[in-house]
């Protein structure tokens, strides 16, 4: 009879821990490459981009089984987050990456967000920053 419990607690606790793994979706991470990089580097905290620079980015997915349809959302914080352009794209075992860009944006704070079918899967954060006021402070010195 103790023999019978310990296989059935056994059973559940696997199937506990097996079903959450099979069913947790699509998942991946960002990476960036800057001008003159020769590769992407993933994206730790909220970086700063310059307003008049061209930085690349991917979203590369760990596993894909299936073809989906990924939503690829750019919005800028105003009062609210807008929407400031809209894309899909495909992926499937075979392609696995989203690629785009990030330049002509003006000064901000902004959110990349991939989802599909109205869930977030991934996000990244960034700012848009002008460094020409910086810059027309050093040709004219501190004095």
């Amino acid at each position: 009879m103790i023999a019978g419990r310990s296989v059935v607690l056994y059973a559940v606790l696997t199937m506990a821990l097996i079903v959450p793994m099979g069913c947790g979706g699509l998942k991946g991470e960002f990476a960036v490459k800057q001008p003159l990089a020769d590769e992407y580097r993933r994206v730790d905290g909220i970086p700063e981009f310059p307003t008049d620079g061209h930085v690349d980015w991917v979203y590369a997915f760990r596993e894909v089984k299936d073809v989906h349809t990924i939503g690829v959302i750019l919005m800028k914080r105003e009062i609210v987050w807008v929407d400031v352009n809209a894309r899909t794209e495909r992926i499937d075992p075979a392609q696995k990456v989203i690629y785009g860009a990030i330049e002509g944006l003006e000064t901000g704070r902004y959110r990349l967000l991939i989802a599909e079918k109205g869930k977030i899967i991934g996000e990244m954060e960034f700012v848009v920053y002008d460094d020409s006021e910086d810059e027309d402070y050093e040709m004219a010195g501190p004095g």
